[in-house]
C-alpha cells in the first residue's frame, strides 16, 4: 500500500481537484435529497480534529472518506456509517487505517456504540440527529458541521426568534460552543450557505424529567408568542386554584413561551409530571 491520504494536510486546491477525481472515478454525482455535500477544506478539517477528544468514536455519514481520515488519526477506534452503498465503495478505497470499520446502514437508526459521536451531518435529518444523539446516554461528546442557522438556533438565547424547543432539550443535557464557521465554498457542491462546527458535552443524563420537558414544549410552543402561563392554563389544564399553578406562576412570571430558559422549563416539567399533568 503506498502512503495514506491525509486531505487536512493537503491544500484547498488539491483537495478540491482529489475529491472531483474520486467522484469521476466512481461514476458518482452528489444526490441532493441525501444532502451530500463533501468537504473540500483542510482548514475545516482541521478545525473539526482539534474539537475531537482520544475516545472510540462513531461518524454518521463517511461519504468518501474526506472526514474519515482525518478523524482516523485521532481516535482510537473509530465505526463510521455511510447510507450510500456508491460512496462506501469510494471510501473503502481511499481508507488505509486498521483502525476503521465502515458500515453501509441508516445512521438514524443505527445505534451509536461508542461514547463520541461526530459527522458532518446530512442537512435533511440533522434535527432526527441531533435529538437521538441527545436521548442516547451512552454519547457524552458529539462534534457536528451544521448550517450556521441550525448552530444560531441551538445556541439562542430565550426571548431571541430563533429560540425553540431544540435549543431547549440540548441546553438541558450538553455544554454547547460554536467553534467555527466556515463558507459555502469549504463545500463541494457549495449548498449555498455557511457552516458551523457545534461541539457538545454531555452535562445532564436523558430521563423521565427530560422526558416531560419535551412533553411540555411541544405542547406550549404551539403558541410561542402568548404568555407561557397563560398557556399552560390552556392547554395542559393547570388549574388556577391548584399548588402546580401558584409554582408556575413564581417561576414564569409574565413571560412569554420564548422568553422562558431552558432551566425554568426543566423545573417546570419535573412539577407538572409530579402532578401527574405530563
Amino acid at each position: 500500500m503506498g502512503r495514506p491520504i491525509e486531505p487536512d494536510s493537503m491544500s484547498r486546491r488539491t483537495l478540491f481537484s482529489w475529491t472531483l477525481r474520486v467522484l469521476q472515478s466512481h461514476g458518482l454525482k452528489p444526490r441532493r435529497r441525501l444532502s451530500q455535500n463533501f468537504i473540500v477544506d483542510p482548514a475545516l478539517l482541521k478545525g473539526f480534529t482539534r474539537n475531537v477528544e482520544y475516545l472510540d468514536t462513531f461518524e454518521i455519514g463517511c461519504g468518501i472518506g474526506t472526514l474519515t481520515m482525518s478523524l482516523s488519526r485521532f481516535v482510537p477506534r473509530l465505526i463510521c456509517v455511510e447510507i450510500d452503498w456508491r460512496l462506501l465503495e469510494a471510501a473503502v478505497e481511499n481508507i488505509d487505517a486498521a483502525n476503521v470499520v465502515l458500515v453501509n446502514a441508516d445512521a438514524t437508526v443505527y445505534t451509536p456504540p461508542s461514547k463520541q459521536v461526530v459527522g458532518n451531518i446530512p442537512y435533511h435529518i440533522t434535527s432526527e440527529i441531533l435529538t437521538g444523539v441527545a436521548r442516547l446516554n451512552t454519547v457524552t461528546r458529539a462534534v457536528f458541521t451544521v448550517q450556521r442557522d441550525v448552530a444560531e438556533r441551538i445556541t439562542a438565547a430565550p426571548g431571541d426568534r430563533r429560540y425553540g424547543r431544540i435549543t431547549i432539550l440540548l441546553n438541558a443535557l450538553f455544554e454547547i460552543k460554536v467553534a467555527g464557521t466556515y463558507g459555502s465554498s469549504s463545500f463541494y457542491p457549495e449548498p449555498g450557505v455557511e457552516h458551523s462546527i457545534i461541539v457538545m458535552v454531555r452535562r445532564a443524563p436523558f430521563n423521565r424529567d427530560v422526558e416531560a420537558l419535551e412533553a411540555l414544549t411541544r405542547a406550549v410552543f404551539t403558541q410561542r408568542r402568548r404568555i407561557a402561563l397563560r398557556v399552560l392554563e390552556r392547554v395542559l389544564g393547570v388549574r388556577e386554584d391548584s399548588p402546580v399553578h401558584s409554582y408556575a406562576s413564581r417561576l414564569l412570571g409574565g413571560k412569554r413561551v420564548y422568553e422562558v430558559g431552558w432551566e425554568v422549563y426543566l423545573e417546570l416539567a419535573r412539577a407538572l409530571r409530579e402532578a401527574g399533568l405530563l
